[in-house]
């Protein structure tokens, strides 16, 4: 009898994971619950913005570990690239589009591999609300109806935004309200009034790039606690070598700090960046995180979270160069500050703003308000129904610093609140990062994938 592998979730983890299933174990059955249809490319590559950049090179971003030139391989076939020198486009950022065509792909194939090995694979767009335990089974329960498995992997990736601080919940229900940035309803939006994104994040940047592409060019605010710091990618061809590329173990986040600082101001003695040392110490940075303490972890947050972020997460110069062009023109005004209130009328939305740097408050009329505060993370304050209720009864547990939930690294089993682990209930993906910090980026989840899937069929015998 086969093994039957419920993969809640059908974005990159889910699709990455069902190949590696496939391609290692016949005496499988696999379903995948995949709500709203964004199978292959999720949240992330589901984007229609040609002005929608990856912010990895090309060269970097492969589905799959075992074969880091896969993705420039499949574009170097492409129309568009296939007379390109092929070192060219391994350092281009290429459109976020283009990586959905190809997980779109990969998903083919797979379907494919799983017809000809008689894998029973299918997508079911049902939203799982409810998981219970029964002994050795797991039933998930939909809408719709009750499914029965053996195993679970729970690959729901990034939640939604949190709410705003101080904006009443009446408010959330406006139309006028998006706290999906990547379902914007761009037709919605008055033309004539300012648009307000709160946060100056990543996804800020592909908001405004995207608002331009609909033809939106009116005045754009957008707000966040520490303003605008992000940087583009530069060094491009310099490697480091110094001592963050080969860190010894175990290291204290101050000695981490100190380390860091130093190698950072001969860097820049010469004119370079620190880009250099966070790509150098990027490969590492999960098992630095896993030896940190729980004080150091807490400490991190506190005080050096938002400048490593500065540093990490980097942008393609195109599109740094158009959101510094949106601010010389102050087309784009970008503040530091909070929201301290929002008052929606028939002659807009009327919010009010600490302004950090003035000191004083000020108010601006918008038409239209988008949440780009990031993902929210703590399962209590989640709008995912699975993800409450599990918690709820136990099943899961938050970790303490409110990033994810508590799981045993080394085979993907989540722990109860009691510690004991669910011996068929797997998670992969963002829902990690309390235990491992990076976990979101491609790098990380093909990694994953392969690993989980090796642990999922280790006990199945091979027909």
């Amino acid at each position: 009898m086969k093994t039957s592998i419920a993969i809640i979730g059908g974005g990159f983890s889910g699709t990455i994971l069902t190949r590696h299933l496939i391609e290692l174990n016949e005496s499988i059955c696999i379903t995948v619950f995949n709500y709203n249809n964004k199978l292959s490319k999720g949240v992330a590559y589901d984007c229609n913005q040609k002005s929608s950049l990856l912010n990895v090179p090309a060269g970097k971003i492969s589905a799959f570990s075992y074969d880091v030139n896969h993705f420039l391989k499949w574009c170097l076939k492409k129309e568009t690239y296939k007379n390109d020198n092929p070192e060219l486009i391994a350092g281009a950022f290429l459109p976020r589009q283009l990586y959905g065509e190809y997980l779109n792909e990969i998903w083919g194939e797979t379907v494919k591999i799983a017809k000809e090995k008689t894998i029973s694979l299918q997508v079911l767009d049902e939203k799982v609300n409810h998981l219970a335990l029964e002994k050795n089974r797991i039933h998930l329960q939909t809408e719709n109806s009750t499914y029965h498995f053996d195993k679970c992997v729970i690959a729901t990736g990034n939640e939604l935004p949190g709410k705003p601080k101080n904006i009443e919940s009446e408010f959330l229900k406006s139309d006028r309200y998006f706290n999906n940035p990547w379902n914007v309803d761009y037709h919605k939006i008055d033309k004539s009034l300012p648009i307000l994104i709160i946060g100056n994040g990543l996804t800020m940047v592909d908001i405004v790039l995207n608002l331009r592409d609909n033809k939106l060019y009116q005045k754009i605010i957008s707000i966040s606690p520490n303003g605008f710091n992000i940087l583009p990618h530069r060094n491009f061809g310099f490697t480091y070598n110094g001592a963050l590329a080969n860190v010894k173990f175990p290291i204290t986040l101050l000695e981490l700090i100190t380390l860091f600082n130093r190698e950072m101001k001969n860097l820049k003695k010469v004119g370079v960046s620190p880009d250099p040392i966070i790509d150098a110490l990027r490969p590492n940075t999960q098992k630095i995180w896993q030896q940190f303490t729980a004080e150091e972890k807490a400490k991190f947050m506190s005080r050096v979270r938002h400048l490593w972020g500065v540093a990490r997460h980097r942008i393609p110069f195109v599109s740094y160069d158009s959101i510094m062009k949106e601010q010389v023109s102050q087309q784009l005004n970008i503040l530091a500050g909070k929201i301290t209130s929002v008052q929606e009328n028939n002659d807009g939305i009327e919010v009010k703003i600490w302004d950090k740097r003035s000191k004083r408050e000020i108010s601006v009329i918008v038409g239209a308000i988008v949440n780009c505060t990031g993902p929210e993370t703590n399962i209590t304050k989640s709008n995912n129904v699975l993800l409450n209720q599990l918690y709820a009864e136990g099943i899961i547990d938050q970790d303490p610093l409110f990033l994810g939930i508590n799981i045993n690294c080394n085979n993907f089993k989540t722990l109860q609140k009691n510690g004991a682990e669910n011996q068929n209930i797997y998670a992969i993906g963002s829902l990690l990062k309390g235990e491992l910090w990076e976990t979101t980026a491609v790098s990380d989840l093909r990694v994953q994938a392969k690993e989980l899937a090796q642990e999922l069929t280790k006990d199945i015998p091979k027909t």
